[in-house]
């Protein structure tokens, strides 16, 4: 990675090995995605990226990153 920037990088990285994310690898519709469960809904995820080999999948506005799908 290359980063260009006047802040010291303590700044930009400080944080960055103590994040935890909750992410899943699911099937949804037939397309494979890694998906972020919600708290607050269970059953569902909002899409973090897709994980399919098909360009008609990433044309789908029904999977875009940051879309709600069922989990179950």
């Amino acid at each position: 990675m290359l980063i260009w920037s006047i802040v010291p990088e303590e700044f930009v990285f400080e944080g960055m090995d103590t994040v935890q994310y909750n992410w899943v690898e699911r099937d949804v519709q037939g397309v494979k995605m890694v998906v972020e469960p919600l708290a607050d809904k269970p059953g569902q995820g909002r899409i973090v990226r897709l994980l399919c080999p098909k360009p008609d999948s990433y044309l789908n506005p029904a999977f875009q990153p940051g879309q709600i799908v069922n989990l179950i």
